[in-house]
């Protein structure tokens, strides 16, 4: 119970910090010596982490939902809500940035799962995490708005998510770099990263629901649900956290933190 505690805070905190939440739970999980496959504990937290997005960003959850009702209750005027509806233009544009990480969780899920037994990536990978949030920092910043993004922006995006499959790699660094260099304004970079969350989480949970129902995992319930309330609490923390420090112009503190990281766990695991 204190262990799954433990990587509940974990998960809640670098879930949207931009230190690859996935990465640090492969190498806590290490540390406890917890041999279970962490993919279907990882899932159960970061459903944690959902609740925390959803209730942060309720207003632009909300409007994603009403937009969604209203292309289904009229499906061949979609190219006027598209054109005249923000809510609908966001929509498409987190549905569109979500298909890269689709299509690659459906094609390599074996290979997946078995990187998440490897420290030695994360540490490299946490190396690559701090030099994208390092040199996306230094970019000057412009105001281009949602709106203005194109098809090609929003995969590329989409493509940054997609990469942060590997463990070490963070979603939200990735996500809000890609977001920074394309000339969106900070908190937008932020905010749209966090929707992007949202389809990418549920994805995650439905991949693992068969394993949970299956009873393949050997975590008893306990564990799980304290895990998952956990994540959620300090996920609802780190997203309020983030928002600040971003609209601040903070991220490459994130950057030391992850070159560091990732230094050291390189060191443990070669010597």
């Amino acid at each position: 119970m204190l262990e799954a505690l433990f990587l509940g805070i974990v998960q809640g905190l670098t879930e949207f910090l931009p230190v690859s939440s996935s990465g640090h739970l492969v190498l806590f999980s290490h540390l406890l010596g917890v041999k279970e496959p962490s993919l279907v504990f990882e899932t159960v937290v970061h459903g944690g982490t959902l609740v925390a997005v959803l209730i942060v960003l309720r207003k632009d959850v909300s409007l994603l939902a009403e937009s969604f009702l209203k292309i289904i209750r009229k499906p061949s005027e979609i190219g006027r809500h598209l054109a005249a509806d923000p809510g609908s233009y966001l929509f498409f544009s987190v549905v569109l940035a979500t298909l890269p990480v689709a299509v690659l969780a459906l094609v390599f899920k074996g290979w997946i799962e078995r990187l998440f037994l490897s420290s030695v990536l994360v540490g490299f990978m946490l190396l690559v995490t701090g030099t994208v949030l390092f040199v996306t920092d230094r970019l000057r910043p412009r105001l281009k708005k949602m709106a203005e993004l194109s098809v090609w922006d929003l995969l590329i995006i989409g493509d940054g998510q997609a990469a942060a499959i590997l463990p070490g790699i963070s979603r939200s660094g990735t996500t809000i770099g890609a977001g920074l260099a394309l000339g969106l304004r900070r908190e937008d970079a932020a905010r749209f990263s966090f929707l992007l969350s949202i389809p990418a989480i549920l994805g995650a949970l439905i991949f693992a629901g068969k394993d949970l129902l299956a009873g393949s995992t050997a975590l008893p319930a306990g564990p799980l649900l304290v895990g998952f309330a956990s994540s959620a609490f300090t996920g609802y923390l780190a997203i309020r956290l983030l928002l600040n420090l971003i609209k601040q112009g903070r991220l490459i503190w994130f950057s030391y933190y992850t070159w560091v990281v990732g230094v050291v766990v390189i060191i443990l695991n070669i010597f």
